[in-house]
Order: structure tokens, then sequence, then C-alpha cells
């Protein structure tokens, strides 16, 4: 039986557990929030046998062998490490980090110790996307791809999260150091990302503030960018973040 832990019991946590609870010889051994009420309504609805406010307790008594990490980003670091210290893999939920620097530590980290961290990208295990997986490795594109298109558009309207964001000078996306982009772009790119031979691609990137939002008196969030990618001599890519685009595309393309 694999054991699993969620930190962080606000709305995205509810996708985690729900997904994780259909996964044969999985189990929630325990959940973890600052806030004690929100770990408890986690463990009320799924429901899960133990609920915490500190994470060291959770990681003692609990013992998972995986760690959801579904608070917010500029959290993840600290948490993440003090998990992978006590021997859990672990799922970060994007951003993976708020710094290069940090994602180099923890990824080092885990490979020194032997376990697994990975970040959020969902997009990148579902059906489609595990096929064509499948196919490259099967050599259906030759030696791999030549060049590769990623679209992620972003609808900014004035109700729910992205009205939140527009309305709200304080928002935590807004303290992110790349804001709107840095929160959401990382889906996108991770698919350019899998497929780029290199570790040091050249990067071209153009970002503005859209028409649209500085209608509204927007002028930090920018909603717009394109962006090319060179990964070596034989592989480029494209990727494309739009709030305007229509229709509102969520798209990967090889060739």
């Amino acid at each position: 039986m694999l054991k699993v832990a969620i930190v962080g019991c606000g709305k995205i946590a509810d996708s985690h557990a729900s997904q994780i609870q259909r996964i044969k010889q999985c189990e929630i051994v325990g959940v973890c929030d600052r806030e004690p009420l929100m770990a408890k309504q986690l463990a009320q609805r799924f429901p899960v046998k133990q609920y915490f406010s500190d994470l060291g307790e959770l990681l003692s008594d609990s013992r998972p062998d995986v760690v959801h990490i579904t608070t917010p980003p500029e959290s993840h670091f600290e948490l993440a490490m003090v998990c992978l210290e006590s021997g859990c893999h672990v799922y970060v939920e994007k951003p993976f980090t708020l710094y290069e620097h940090e994602a180099k530590r923890l990824i080092r980290t885990a490979n020194d110790r032997g376990l697994k961290i990975t970040a959020g990208h969902d997009d990148q295990f579902t059906h489609v996307a595990r096929r064509m997986r499948t196919l490259v490795q099967e050599g259906f594109l030759g030696d791999g791809p030549v060049h590769m298109e990623s679209y992620y558009c972003y609808e900014l309207g004035r109700t729910g999260y992205a009205g939140a964001l527009l309305g709200d000078k304080q928002h935590w996306v807004r303290r992110l150091p790349g804001k709107l982009l840095q929160n959401v772009i990382s889906h996108g790119i991770a698919r350019v990302a899998e497929f780029l031979t290199t570790d040091s691609p050249q990067v071209i990137a153009h970002g503005f503030i859209s028409p649209y939002l500085k209608s509204l008196g927007e002028m930090e969030i920018i909603d717009e960018l394109r962006v090319i990618i060179s990964g070596d001599e034989r592989t480029t890519a494209y990727f494309t973040f739009s709030s305007q685009m229509r229709p509102s595309l969520h798209q990967f393309r090889m060739y």
C-alpha cells in the first residue's frame, strides 16, 4: 500500500485527494494545513483518518511514502526540502519554486537521497500526452522532433479567480517574481522542455500587457507572451501564452 499525505488543504487539494483515491493500493494517510479547520474539513470530505497543523507531526505520525504539496508557491521550497530530508517522495504543485536555485537544490537533494520529486504538470500524465510520448520513443518522428508549437491560453474575466487577481493589488499571484506568467505558463513550457536535448536552450521572449487589461487600468500583469526556443542545431520550438486569442487553445504540436 502506497501511503500519501497532502500538505495544504485549499481548493486544489480536493483535486489531488479525489485522484489519489482512484488509485488502487494507494491511501491518503494524513492531511496538513497550518489552519487546523482547513485540514479537518479536507479530512472529513474524503475521508482521511488523520489531520494535522504541523508538518513535522504529519511526517512522524503518518509516515507517508509520498507527500503532495499544494500550498502557495512561496512555501514550496521549504516544505519540499523538509519532506525530502524525511525520506519522502514529493509532488509539488506548480510553480515548482519561486527561483531557479531553489529548484536545482531540491532536485539535487532528491537525487542524492534516491528519491523522486516532480512538478504538478498534470497535462504531462494525460492519456494523450502519454501516447504522444510513446510514439516519439518508438521512432514515429525518426530521431525526434524537428520543431514544436505549444499554445497555452488563459481567459481573464471579471469573476472567479481571474476577477480576484485583477481586483486585489495584494493577491498572492502578484507577489510572485513572474506574477501571472510564473503561475500558469509552466504547463505549456513543460510540454516543450521534455523533448529538448539540451539543458541550456537559447530563448527569445517578448511579453506585454494586452489592450484589454490596459483598458481596465492594469499595468502590472503581463498576459501576452511570445517565445522562440532553440534547443540545439536541430530542435526548435514556439511557445505562445495569451489571454486574448480566440479560440482559447491548449494545444501541443510536434513536427
